[in-house]
């Protein structure tokens, strides 16, 4: 009996290493401006914009290192 040989696509884990990576980054900078005496509202803001921007820079990396494999 042979067993048909599995292939793996690690793409789903390089995604979740960057969600993961862009929560911690936006708590950070959310906390941290919470810390030096932002307003809730505008350290919440902050922090998700941190969030957004390390995410949506995370994933364009990803998907240049990718196509050029």
């Amino acid at each position: 009996m042979t067993a048909s040989a599995s292939t793996c696509d690690h793409g789903i884990y390089h995604v979740v290493v960057v969600a993961l990576t862009s929560m911690v980054a936006g708590l950070a900078i959310g906390i941290g401006s919470a810390a030096l005496g932002q307003a809730p509202f505008t350290a919440a803001a902050s922090g998700a914009a941190a969030l957004a921007f390390t995410f949506g820079a995370g994933m364009s990396v990803i998907t240049h290192v990718s196509r050029h494999r």
